[in-house]
């Protein structure tokens, strides 16, 4: 069994939009729209039935990692957004495009969160690299489940991505390890993993923000 963890103290500062992760994100958008074009003007050409399904197969593959893409664009408007709502649609995205033809089960648990857009946006992030770690790690891009659960107690946010894995530990200065830490930074939290031969519990936890009403207790609990 093994503990990382990182933590973040001091001054709140502002969270600041990321204007070059908006660029690069509408750059690779428009790179899928035209390699997608690509495989459909293949298609239509296609010398023979069975080369035209598969490159139609490829066609749809490529559109569903780019609405996996999109969902993890910057928030369009300011405001307050519903963080297990944000959370399961964005882990449809992830599953359709992906873990699904894996044999990955990708189930959502969440409690009804209202979080400004940003931290939501953040948050999403930290999510989708933890679920994809987990696929790419724990099952080696096999079967298996992972479970996001999300709750808020008083005064405080906590998001678990759990799997059922190998629970191998995450990589010392890995890109997707420093992505994760940075944007817990940025919500002045703390991100703990938990390995065990069971698998893989990570763990984020931060603060609600005094400007952030709570509305409610409705859980959101499906598997996607």
């Amino acid at each position: 069994m093994g503990l990382q963890s990182c933590a973040t103290e001091g001054a709140f500062v502002p969270l600041q939009p990321l204007f070059l992760v908006e660029e690069i994100t509408h750059r690779v958008l428009n790179e899928y729209a035209e390699a997608i074009s690509a495989l459909a003007v293949a298609a239509r050409a296609a010398p023979d039935a069975r080369t035209e399904v598969t490159l139609r197969a490829a066609a749809t593959r490529l559109r569903a990692q780019a609405e996996a893409h999109r969902a993890l664009q910057s928030p369009a408007a300011a405001g307050l957004m519903d963080l297990g709502d944000y959370l399961v649609e964005l882990c449809a995205s992830l599953s359709k495009a992906q873990l699904s033809q894996n044999g990955v089960r990708l189930m959502v648990s969440a409690d009804e969160v209202w979080l400004d857009a940003d931290r939501c946006w953040r948050v999403g992030l930290i999510v989708a690299e933890l679920i994809r770690n987990a696929a790419r790690h724990g099952f080696a891009g096999g079967p298996g489940s992972i479970r996001v659960e999300t709750t808020e107690a008083a005064g405080k946010i906590s998001c678990r991505v759990r799997d059922d894995g190998r629970g191998g530990a995450l990589g010392e200065g890995g890109r997707g390890s420093r992505l994760v830490q940075a944007l817990a930074n940025e919500l002045r939290g703390s991100v703990d993993w938990d390995f065990t031969p069971a698998g893989c519990c990570a763990r984020l936890d931060f603060a609600r923000p005094i400007d952030c009403v709570w509305i409610g207790r409705q859980p959101h609990s499906e598997e996607i």
